[in-house]
């Protein structure tokens, strides 16, 4: 889908009266290529051509969660990069205005509108089974796939083959939309190859959601040894200045009483506590990559906020090197944010990045040999409301918030001797799993780009 530059357009009007289109943009050259190519591939055999609605049907079932005690909100942001919808849960006095759409398992979510619809961003899930009968944007129109592999369906619509159809189709400059007339007659290439496809991606979700497992499995782990923590909205309360002294804090935010109830649930467990820098060793290795040929440079944004793995990393010339690409990192490494911690991009460096370079807007540090830990437990703990809550009590600089690694070092963990090994191994699944993910969904798009005729890879046109 590379060299298309042209922006001219003509059209006729019996095409415009057709299509019920007169916009040029439905007609440039670049906008229709992808149905031009679909319609070559049915031509040479290769596959037939359907429309949406032949093998899916666009749902129509709208709810006000208003009176609901509370629901399960999709909405389009959330689910940025996802093939699986997650939700948050809401309380329904705080429903937005665009929380309407009741979705069923099964179904296929897809943006029909807002400035990334039909790009690469373009957002499209599959609604899992816990969250059947939940509430999605109006954002999302819901397909309900009929005739066809629902996993399938799922790979196309988060491939340039669907995702430019969409863009082609987008009505409107301020906020560009996609009518459901037009979505109805998405041209979707239909053949026998498409249940293999389907068959990868379905291993690839099954693998995620076999980390969302481990995941939540990790954080019963710690709630049921330390008890529950509901983190409310600030509000106003004192402190004494001998807590300031013995704290060696003038920042009112860290004594907010539910910060401190934290500290308290630790200290009162009964399981034994220690600091951070007790358990580990902050490392200071750093190197000037600039004389380098090439590295491998992972940044913050490479790490997966929700389960806290290395998910990405640029292969960087030495001559263009990050001013801030300095530190060493090796294989076993807890690597922790120092700005906006509290977004949870906490990893524990794999062989896959043993001896790469990261930022300095990481702390690296290694456990101690005598250690009763290893960077998989401290990861799990420090991306659990025990861990994220302690770091955002530590940070500093309201307008640019951040965390020093003498901080870090203060933060209390809890040793739980009974579930240790548990926790650590939970960790490296949901790692594993997550890569297994990553392969099959590579796999399975690279197989409808062989059945489409292109090369495997993302949408750069």
């Amino acid at each position: 889908m590379k060299g298309l530059s042209s922006i001219s357009a003509s059209f006729t009007l019996s095409e415009a009266k057709s299509f019920w289109r007169n916009d040029p943009h439905y007609y440039v050259p670049m906008n229709t290529y992808t149905e031009d190519l679909l319609k070559a591939g049915e031509q040479a055999g290769v596959y037939k051509i359907k429309e949406l609605c032949k093998v899916a049907k666009i749902i129509d079932v709208t709810e006000n969660p208003e009176n609901k005690s509370e629901f399960s909100y999709i909405d389009i942001g959330t689910n940025k990069g996802n093939l699986l919808a997650i939700a948050y849960k809401l309380k329904g006095e705080e429903a937005p205005s665009r929380a309407r759409r009741k979705v069923r398992k099964g179904d296929l979510l897809t943006a029909v509108s807002g400035s990334q619809t039909g790009k690469e961003e373009h957002v499209a899930v599959l609604v899992p089974e816990e969250l059947d009968g939940g509430i999605a944007s109006t954002g999302f129109e819901v397909i309900r796939p009929l005739k066809i592999d629902p996993y399938y369906l799922l790979a196309l619509f988060n491939h340039p083959i669907i995702k430019k159809q969409i863009f082609r189709r987008l009505r409107g400059s301020a906020i560009p939309a996609v009518w459901r007339r037009d979505l109805r007659n998405i041209l979707i290439p239909v053949s026998r190859r498409l249940i293999e496809i389907g068959n990868k991606l379905k291993q690839a979700i099954e693998a995620k959601i076999e980390a969302e497992k481990k995941r939540k499995e990790i954080e019963e782990i710690f709630e049921r040894n330390l008890g529950n923590i509901e983190v409310r909205k600030l509000g106003g309360y004192v402190f004494k200045l001998s807590y300031c002294i013995e704290a060696g804090r003038l920042d009112p935010h860290f004594y907010y009483p539910e910060f401190l109830k934290v500290l308290d649930l630790l200290n009162n467990s009964g399981f034994e506590i220690k600091r951070m820098s007790e358990l580990v060793k902050f490392s200071k290795e750093t190197t000037n990559p600039f004389n380098t040929t090439q590295f491998v440079y992972v940044e913050i944004a490479d790490v997966d906020l929700r389960y806290g793995f290395i998910s990405s990393h640029s292969i960087v010339k030495g001559s263009n090197a990050p001013s801030r690409a300095r530190k060493i990192i090796r294989e076993g490494a807890l690597l922790i944010p120092l700005t906006r911690p509290y977004r949870g991009a906490i990893a524990v460096v794999d062989s896959r990045y043993n001896e790469a370079i990261t930022t300095t807007g990481f702390s690296v540090s290694y456990p101690k040999s005598d250690s009763l830990v290893d960077s998989y437990y401290l990861c799990a703990f420090l991306k659990s409301p025990y861990g994220l809550i302690q770091l955002i009590q530590r940070m500093s600089n309201a307008n640019y918030p951040a965390i020093l690694e003498d901080d870090i070092a203060d933060i209390l963990v809890p040793i739980l001797p009974n579930d240790i090994k548990t926790v650590s191994d939970n960790m490296k699944e949901i790692v594993d799993n997550l890569l297994l993910s990553k392969q099959l969904h590579f796999q399975a798009m690279e197989e409808l780009n062989k059945l489409l005729g292109l090369n495997a890879g993302g949408d750069n046109s």
